[in-house]
């Protein structure tokens, strides 16, 4: 009898892929797919990239949008609160049943309340109604009661006894192409509103 030899067939070993030889071309097939799939995903597509950029440069424009000084800002703020203090005053005068004035020009306004002796006085007590100075580069540059400018010398009556009048009073900063102004309105209904020109204004001020 002849003997059987079992002739051991030789192994590829590649990597962790231990087959037979006829079985070679499908593990050979399965590794370069499996090192493709790790190379793309070792880097960054076209479209990645360029979304990234465009969220780059997003952030930095609003950076700079805040940095940047609001020219407009102490006019703003100036504006808004005169109109709450018009408005309060309107409304102490009628909630006391003593009128009070106020009267602003450049860069100083005040308010006023006659005496026993029926003068108009400044009210200096430290009160909200204090005399106030605007800062450097804002004015008063017009004052109109009923579209009447104001002669010099008359007040803007806050009456605690009829109804308010409208008036406006226009407030301006800089100079030249620089020149920003600011309106505050007086509504017969006793409202008191700030504005810049096409815009509206927020009422929440010191």
């Amino acid at each position: 009898m002849r003997p059987v030899v079992k002739e051991m067939m030789p192994t590829l070993v590649r990597g962790s892929c231990s087959v037979a030889r006829e079985n070679m071309p499908r593990c050979l097939t399965r590794s370069a797919g499996n090192y493709r799939g790790n190379a793309s995903q070792r880097g960054f597509t076209l479209i990645e990239l360029l979304v990234v950029m465009v969220v780059i440069g997003v952030a930095l424009g609003l950076v700079m949008v805040q940095l940047l000084p609001d020219q407009q800002a102490p006019l703003r703020e100036e504006s808004s609160r005169l109109a709450l203090l018009l408005e309060n005053a309107g409304l102490e005068a009628r909630a006391s049943g003593r009128s009070m004035a106020w009267s602003g020009a450049n860069n100083q306004y005040r308010f006023l309340i006659k005496n026993k002796f029926g003068d108009w006085v400044s009210i200096d007590d430290g009160s909200e109604f204090r005399p106030r100075a605007l800062p450097e580069g804002i004015s008063i540059t017009e004052v109109t009661v009923e579209e009447q400018p104001l002669k010099p010398g008359e007040y803007l009556l806050l009456s605690a006894h009829t109804f308010a009048v409208p008036f406006r009073i226009r407030m301006t900063s800089g100079s030249g192409k620089e020149l920003s102004n600011a309106y505050v309105t007086g509504k017969s209904t006793g409202d008191v509103v700030p504005a810049l020109p096409d815009q509206s204004a927020d009422h929440d001020v010191k």
